[in-house]
C-alpha cells in the first residue's frame, strides 16, 4: 500500500485572477515541490512534522479521531491543517477513523515564504492519501482556480482554463529560444491566495473583453520566438490587469527605470515577478542584488 506522495510546486505566468472567470492561463510546474509520507502506529494520535530546507518548521499532534489539538508549535498553522483534515473526513468516511495512529512527515523543497504552492501541494498530497478529489478539496478549503492542483502532477507547462468542476488542461511546450533571458525574482512579500482572491472579488472591475484579451495574450505568448514580442505581450498583460485591479504594475513600483519587461506572477503585491534581460547572467544578478533583490532563479533552473 502506497504511503508516500509528491506534488510539484507552481507559478502562474499569465491569467492571474481572471483565470477564476474562464480566462486561459499559462502555468508552469516547478522542479521543487512537497512530499508527504505516512506511517501507521498505535499511538492514538496523528503526529505531524513539516520540514523545509531550513529544517523542521512546524509540528503538531492531534488526538484521534476527534482531531483535537494535543500540542503544536504554531496555533494558526495547526488550525488550518485541522480544517483541511476535517474537510477530508467529511468526503472520505473512513479516513483517520479505522486506524490507531499515524506519523505524517512532509518535506517542502522550497522556503515556505515563497509562493510556490506550499498549500496546494499539501492539498494534492492529502487528497491522494485519502483518495478524494483534490480540486474539490481545494475549493472546500483554500479556494482558487485549481491551476495549482493541475500543476501538482503535470510533467511540463500547461494551459489551464476553468470550466466548472472539469477544468480544461492542455500540455504545452513553453521553453522558448529566449528562455535563458528569463528570470524569476523574489520581491520579498508572499501573497496569501485566499486574501488576494477576496480583495479581487471586492474591488476588481472587468468585462468579457478583458477575459478574452488575457486568453489571446496567453495564446500569442505560446507562439513567440523573439524576446521583443514576448516583452510586448507581458507589458500588455500587465496593463490589462493594472486597469482591472486598479493597482500599479510591478515595473512601476519596483523597476521604473529598467529596460526589460517585468510581470507579476499570480497574486499582485510582492511575491515573484518574471523579469526579462539582455545582460549576461552574472551582470543581471548583480544588478538585481544592487536593487535589493537577492533571490533569483533562471527560468530553466526552476521550471519542470
Amino acid at each position: 500500500m502506497k504511503n508516500k506522495w509528491f506534488a510539484n510546486g507552481k507559478l502562474l505566468i499569465t491569467g492571474e485572477y481572471l483565470v477564476l472567470h474562464g480566462a486561459e492561463a499559462l502555468a508552469v510546474p516547478l522542479k521543487y515541490g512537497q512530499s508527504l509520507s505516512v506511517q501507521k502506529n498505535n499511538s492514538g494520535l496523528l503526529q505531524w512534522q513539516a520540514n523545509a530546507p531550513g529544517g523542521l518548521w512546524f509540528r503538531t499532534v492531534f488526538k484521534l479521531p476527534s482531531l483535537e489539538v494535543f500540542e503544536t508549535s504554531d496555533n494558526d498553522i495547526s488550525e488550518q491543517l485541522r480544517s483541511l483534515l476535517r474537510n477530508v473526513t467529511a468526503q472520505a468516511e473512513n479516513f483517520l477513523k479505522n486506524d490507531l495512529g499515524f506519523m505524517v512527515t512532509t518535506n517542502l523543497d522550497f522556503n515556505p515564504n515563497y509562493g510556490f504552492g506550499s498549500s496546494s501541494t499539501l492539498v494534492y498530497c492529502v487528497a491522494r492519501w485519502a483518495k478524494v478529489d483534490p480540486y474539490v478539496l481545494q475549493q472546500e478549503t483554500f479556494g482558487g482556480s485549481g491551476y495549482d492542483i493541475a500543476c501538482a502532477n503535470a510533467n511540463g507547462p500547461i494551459v489551464y482554463q476553468r470550466a466548472g468542476n472539469n477544468p480544461n488542461i492542455s500540455r504545452v511546450d513553453f521553453f522558448p529560444p529566449f528562455k535563458d533571458q528569463l528570470y524569476f525574482v523574489y520581491l520579498g512579500r508572499k501573497q496569501q491566495t485566499t486574501g488576494s482572491i477576496k480583495s479581487f472579488r471586492e474591488k476588481a472591475v472587468f468585462t468579457e473583453v478583458d477575459i478574452q484579451k488575457i486568453s489571446e495574450i496567453t495564446s500569442e505568448i505560446l507562439k513567440t520566438t523573439k524576446l521583443d514580442d514576448f516583452e510586448v505581450l507581458l507589458d500588455e498583460h500587465e496593463q490589462v490587469m493594472s486597469s482591472v485591479l486598479h493597482q500599479p504594475t510591478a515595473k512601476t513600483l519596483y523597476f521604473p527605470e529598467y529596460k526589460g519587461a517585468v510581470k507579476y506572477l499570480g497574486a499582485w503585491g510582492g511575491d515573484f515577478v518574471l523579469v526579462t534581460s539582455r545582460m549576461s547572467r552574472d551582470k543581471f544578478v548583480r544588478q538585481m542584488n544592487d536593487r535589493g533583490f537577492q533571490i533569483i532563479y533562471p527560468y530553466a533552473d526552476l521550471v519542470l
